[in-house]
C-alpha cells in the first residue's frame, strides 16, 4: 500500500514549489483554502497565478492539493457489516484563460491530476488522470450573485458540480446552494443548504455554508458545514 502521508508530503511540495515559482515570476497571485465538514470530511488549499492582472483577462494558472476522510459500512469477510475509513488526497496542476466582463469573470481550465484513495486496512490505489474545470462568478444585477464551479477528472472518472444564487445583504452575497458529486467507485453525494459569500474580514474574503448532504451508504440525510477562504498574496 502507498504511504498516505508520504504522497500528501510530495504533493504539498509540488504545491509550494508551483507557488514559490509563481512568486519569483512576479504573477499576480491569488491564494485559496476551504474545509467542507460532514460525514465526509475534506480540505483543500491552493493558488491561482495570472500571467498579467487578475482583475484583466488573461491566462491562469491553478495549483491545488486536498485531502479528506470518511467512514463506509460494507461487508467484510466475516459475513457481517463493518465499518472502514477511506482516505481520499489529490493535487492537480491546471492552465486556463479568464474572460473579464461587465457582469463579472468566467474561467476555464485543463491539466493535470493525482488522486490516492485507500481503503485502510484493506487497500490502495494511486491514480493519474487529466482534469478539466470550469467556473462563472457573475453579478447579473448589482446585489446579485450567480457562482457555479464544474470540474471533471480522469484520475477516479469523476464529476463535481456545484451552483449557488445570493443577494446582497449586510455586506455579503446570501441565498441558496447545491452541489452533486460521483465517481467510478460507486460513492455519490447530494448537498443543498444556504451560504453567505464575501464576507469581509481584513483582506480576507470567506464562503460560509451549512446544510444537509445525502451520500451513498448512509440512510438518511447529514449535516454538513463548509468554510471557504481566498486573498491575494
Amino acid at each position: 500500500m502507498p504511504s498516505t502521508g508520504l504522497v500528501w508530503l510530495a504533493a504539498f511540495a509540488l504545491f509550494a514549489s508551483a507557488i514559490a515559482r509563481a512568486a519569483a515570476a512576479d504573477l499576480d497571485i491569488l491564494l485559496f483554502g476551504s474545509l467542507d465538514g460532514g460525514a465526509e470530511s475534506f480540505a483543500t488549499v491552493g493558488a491561482k497565478a495570472g500571467f498579467s492582472s487578475l482583475d484583466d483577462s488573461g491566462f491562469v494558472a491553478l495549483w491545488s492539493v486536498g485531502g479528506g476522510m470518511r467512514h463506509e459500512r460494507m461487508f467484510c469477510g466475516c459475513g457481517s457489516r463493518a465499518t472502514f475509513t477511506r482516505l481520499s488526497q489529490t493535487a492537480s496542476e491546471l492552465f486556463g484563460y479568464q474572460w473579464i466582463i461587465p457582469e463579472g469573470a468566467i474561467a476555464v481550465y485543463a491539466g493535470s491530476e493525482t488522486d490516492l484513495d485507500a481503503l485502510v486496512g484493506v487497500a490502495a490505489v494511486l491514480r493519474t488522470g487529466w482534469r478539466l474545470q470550469g467556473e462563472t462568478w457573475l453579478r447579473p444585477t448589482e446585489d446579485s450573485l450567480f457562482q457555479t464551479t464544474v470540474i471533471a477528472g480522469t484520475a477516479r472518472n469523476s464529476l463535481w458540480m456545484r451552483a449557488a444564487w445570493g443577494y446582497k445583504l449586510a455586506g455579503a452575497y446570501l441565498g441558496p446552494e447545491g452541489s452533486a458529486s460521483l465517481n467510478e467507485t460507486g460513492y455519490r453525494k447530494v448537498s443543498f443548504g444556504v451560504h453567505a459569500t464575501d464576507v469581509a474580514v481584513a483582506e480576507i474574503r470567506l464562503r460560509v455554508a451549512a446544510g444537509l448532504q445525502w451520500e451513498t451508504h448512509r440512510a438518511g440525510p447529514r449535516p454538513y458545514l463548509g468554510l471557504a477562504a481566498w486573498s491575494p498574496l
